[in-house]
């Protein structure tokens, strides 16, 4: 999972009109920020209403790969509503659910105390596995439209760590024991309305999408005749909409044979490229025959770099430049490196490094490690100008540790 690119991969990014050439205002913000661009935002938002208005396909948003409220406000009246993996982020939904649509949640982690408010916040409730289901359903079953998380035992993911559907997995019903259910038992699902799958990590094939929900119905066309609603999840990318023939064909498989409604809930597909990450450069020095450019970010801005050990896209690099860098967190962690990129003109400090392509998994998994505080967030307007939404205090970092004016009394 190695990736670099010496631009964004949208053709809207109004912050990169020329690689490695900065809008005036963005040497003027303060830096570590996380920066998303409304203009690239609302391009990505065109492949929400095509889905719409050609495939009648209702589109959520799944807020577990970008939270931010301004943002998901500015997002809401394109969507069907938002997919939400916990009580907080039901309730931060609710606060940008600006044009009334609906909150779905799924989650391995339905906590029995939690229930009543779940259910008065979210729409849609697609338990996680039988057991889940047979705990909790009576107590949700009249205030929301219910239905199962199912895992259709088909892989398309090399790594594990990032499959739903590997071997054991946590993540919904297996296919089979679903089949056996309706086979053998079939009251066990009365009540059952709908099912949610997600099954893929990053793919742009979409072809995996529509073989999945052909598998779905050759194994249990019988069960999902009965059903109100399919969920198709996320894991895809749009690849600005060339790559999107495969997603069409599976909606209209569904609906040529169903009478069900038909979400889809990407997330990174809708935001990872309108986000970035500005940097920096702190420090420069040779080690071990390299040069080492530290900056004031780090992996814990985005660990997904440390976790699934890939390097992330930063603007300008270029594999034939002269100048060749190992560009690193300002953390006191080894492993805090991003990777070793090429620039055409040397890195000094006081330089600004931007990653881009970070829209997504970055802010959600953001973290403290070492004192480091959580960038500074910004908007990037239609006009060009950068505005402040939120920056990062001591008195935050205080709380998490209790103490400070914000910690609990």
């Amino acid at each position: 999972m190695s990736t670099k690119q010496a631009s964004t991969s949208s053709t809207h990014a109004s912050l990169l009109d020329n690689v490695g050439t900065f809008p005036d205002g963005l040497n003027r913000i303060s830096t570590p920020a996380f920066v998303y661009d409304e203009a690239v935002l609302n391009h990505l938002l065109t492949y929400a209403d095509q889905l719409r208005q050609e495939d009648r396909c209702r589109v959520l948003f799944a807020i577990k790969s970008f939270s931010f409220a301004d943002a998901l406000k500015l997002m809401s009246p394109r969507l069907e509503g938002f997919s939400v993996s916990s009580l907080f982020e039901a309730k931060l939904a609710q606060e940008a659910n600006t044009n009334g649509g609906s909150i779905h949640i799924t989650t391995p982690g339905l906590r029995s105390g939690e229930l009543d408010e779940i259910a008065s916040l979210c729409d849609y409730v697609s338990f996680n596995s039988l057991s889940q289901w047979d705990m909790h359903r009576d107590r949700i079953k009249d205030d929301a439209n219910c239905g199962l998380r199912i895992n259709p035992q088909l892989s398309f993911l090399d790594d594990e760590r990032y499959d739903p559907c590997r071997p054991a997995s946590k993540l919904g019903v297996p296919l089979e024991n679903l089949v056996s259910t309706f086979q053998h038992d079939p009251a066990r699902l009365a009540g059952v309305r709908g099912i949610l799958f997600h099954s893929n990590c990053d793919s742009p094939d979409f072809s995996e999408l529509l073989a999945t929900v052909q598998h779905l119905y050759s194994s249990a066309g019988t069960f999902v005749e009965t059903l109100e609603w399919i969920n198709l999840g996320g894991g895809y990318l749009f690849e600005d909409g060339q790559n999107m023939n495969g997603l069409h064909q599976a909606v209209e498989f569904i609906k040529s044979r169903l009478d069900v409604d038909v979400f889809f809930e990407p997330g990174a597909a809708l935001i990872r490229s309108a986000g970035y990450i500005v940097s920096t450069v702190l420090d420069v020095f040779p080690s071990d025959g390299s040069i080492v450019a530290v900056l004031d970010t780090s992996v814990n801005h985005m660990p997904e770099v440390f976790e699934y050990d890939y390097e992330p896209d930063v603007v300008g690099h270029d594999n034939n430049a002269p100048h060749e860098y190992v560009l690193a967190g300002c953390t006191c962690l080894a492993g805090d490196i991003f990777g070793e990129y090429r620039f055409p003109d040397p890195l000094k400090v006081g330089d600004l490094v931007v990653f881009n392509n970070a829209g997504s998994y970055t802010l959600t998994k953001a973290h403290v490690f070492n004192g480091i505080g959580l960038p500074s967030v910004y908007a990037l307007t239609g006009q060009g100008e950068f505005v402040l939404k939120s920056r990062f205090t001591f008195d935050q970092y205080a709380a998490r540790w209790g103490t400070g004016p914000q910690a609990a009394s």
